[in-house]
This record gives C-alpha cells, structure tokens and sequence, in this order.
C-alpha cells in the first residue's frame, strides 16, 4: 500500500549559478578596439588622417586588444575553478582579439629580427640624395642623412641581397627599361631625368603600403655609359622608427621587375633571331609551261 504524498517533496531544489563578469567585459573590450583598429585603417587610408595620430591609435588599439585578451583568460580560469557560467563570451573575446593582433604581431615579429632601420639604399658608400621630394615630405618627417657606418653595418648584415645592380648594356637604354618598371609598379613619379652628358639619370617617386597607405619615398640613380651601366634605388619612410622590412622588400619588388623586362626583351630577341634562322629558303623558280592550244597556232593579221 503505497502512501500519497504531496508532489511539492518531489521537486528538485534549482541552484543559482553566478555569471563571471569579466567574460561580458571582455568580449566588449575586444570588440571595441577591433573596431578601432578598422576605423583607424580605413580613416587613414581614404580620409586623410594623419599618420603620426594613426600610429598612436593603433599602438592603443594592440594595448586594448591585449588587454581583453588577458581579462578572457583570467575569466577562464576563474570559470574552470569556480564554476561560473560566461566561457561562451570568453572564447569570443578570444577570438576577437586575436583576429585583431594577428597582422600587427605579425609586423612586430619582424621589427624583431630584422635591423631597427627606416631607410634603405644599395649603395651606402656611395649614397643617393633626394632632390624634389625634400619639399613635399612633412616637418615632422623623418629626417634624411647618409647612413653611419653603424646602420650601413646593420643593414649589410640584415639584408645582404640588397645591392647595385649592374648591367652590359648603355645607361639610356636601361633607363628606359628602369622608367617601364616604375609605371608598372604604380608609384607616382616626381622627376624623370634622363642621363645626360654626365651619364646619370633620376628617378623620384612615392609609393604607399598596402595596408595602412603610409607614404614612402623612393629615389633611383641610372648611371653608366655606352656598354655598362650601374642602378642605384634608395627607399625611406616618412613616418616610424622601424620599417619593418618594407623598404627593403621595395627595392626587391623594384629589381625584379627590371629583371623580368630584361628577360622578357632577351626572349624576345633570341626568339626573332630564331626565327630568322629557321625561315625555308625561297626555292628556285620552275620554268612555265607553255599550254599546247588545240587547232595551232592563230595567225595574227
């Protein structure tokens, strides 16, 4: 015989959970420097903020985005041990922010193992000196000077590869093939002067980075004469104490394009003389037969 209790003994007893609060602030922190980051990219790049206050922004945005990164394992923890609920809001917290420091750790990365430098050129013992663009690059520029023998030692050591190129050919027909590679880079050119009587010739130019739109100045010497020329490039930022390898990877870009005109005009040539080589003879005309017409031959009157 079974005895009728009241159901409200059966009802399971419910445990309030307390929700880690520094979960809901990280993920809002993330996702409020991310959107910094972002803003301060694309204000600098289209609307024309300043880049001495959009290197600061985004120095705060990477402190902001660290920052949250940080708060989001401490939640964890807090979580893990104390059986809080709000790991959903960490793991986004995570994710955000470190989507937003991806690029930058990238670039810092780099600041790391390559020479703290900010201005390239291919031949330090001779250097290359900006004539037009001294006037267009802001007060608060950096500043343009040959190299001490401290950096040209730095930047032999971190980027070996960068050197003059020397070419067999006349110092006006590689200036021409030079003037091609600059225009199918896009840089906006300042001067174009062709060698003259002295045998050098000068290139002046801008060019901005991918990302960010931070303006760079570029400088290039052509010099030789009738059989042998020498090309000279120097790349410098305007703003920043380090380039992060930019400049150099500039100079690279620069010389592989002239590389590719000069093999491409090489293929070009060999493959005419080829042709030429390979044209059939013209073959020896065949006498013509004359048709026999039935009837003989008409008599003219």
């Amino acid at each position: 015989m079974t005895a009728n209790y009241p159901m409200e003994r059966f009802s399971t007893a419910r445990f309030a959970v307390k929700e880690a609060h520094e979960a809901k602030w990280a993920r809002r922190i993330a996702a409020f420097f991310l959107q910094l980051l972002i803003l301060t990219v694309v204000l600098h790049r289209f609307a024309g903020l300043g880049t001495p206050a959009a290197i600061n922004l985004i120095g705060v945005s990477m402190v902001g985005l660290l920052i949250a990164v940080i708060v989001a394992l401490v939640s964890l923890i807090r979580i893990w041990f104390g059986g809080q609920s709000g790991a959903v809001q960490d793991f986004a917290a995570l994710a955000i922010g470190l989507i937003g420091l991806a690029l930058p750790g990238y670039f810092v990365a780099r600041a790391v193992f390559l020479p703290p430098l900010n201005d390239i050129q291919t031949s330090p013992a001779d250097p290359i000196h900006f004539t037009a663009l001294l006037g267009q690059r802001p007060a608060d520029a950096n500043p343009l000077s040959d190299p001490t023998p401290e950096q040209a030692a730095m930047e032999a050591k971190g980027y070996p590869d960068i050197k003059s190129m020397y070419l067999e050919r006349s110092a006006p027909e590689v200036f021409s093939i030079v003037s091609e590679a600059v225009h199918r880079l896009g840089w906006n050119i300042v001067v174009n002067e062709m060698p003259g009587e002295s045998g050098v010739g000068r290139i002046e130019a801008t060019d901005k980075t991918m990302i960010m739109g931070f303006t760079d100045d570029v400088v290039i010497r052509v010099k030789g004469d009738d059989a042998h020329t020498q090309i000279d490039m120097r790349s410098a930022s305007r703003y920043g104490k380090v380039d992060f390898g930019a400049n150099a990877d500039r100079i690279r870009k620069f010389y592989g394009e002239v590389t590719t005109a000069l093999e491409k005009g090489e293929t070009t040539a060999l493959e005419q003389a080829e042709a030429k080589e390979a044209k059939p003879t013209a073959k020896p005309a065949q006498p013509v037969k004359k048709k026999r017409v039935r009837g003989g031959a008409r008599r003219t009157r």
